[in-house]
């Protein structure tokens, strides 16, 4: 089962939002808050693309069923 189109769309908003922190947080903040903010984004990314690999391995478990 894939995300919906609702998650994804939350998730890229999210993502967008974090990077606009990063920028603020540039040019003020320690380290460690732009590292954490970094992570953040990383993650939410990796959700996506964990997302197209499971999709890709449901079609091809799909087509083997056959």
């Amino acid at each position: 089962m894939s995300l919906s189109t609702q998650v994804k769309e939350s998730v890229q908003q999210a993502s967008d939002n974090l990077r606009d922190a990063i920028a603020f947080a540039a040019r003020g903040e320690h380290p460690i808050v732009i590292n954490l903010l970094a992570d953040m984004i990383s993650r939410l990314e990796s959700l996506e693309q964990m997302d197209e690999i499971m999709e890709k391995f449901s079609s091809v478990a799909g087509k083997e069923k056959i």
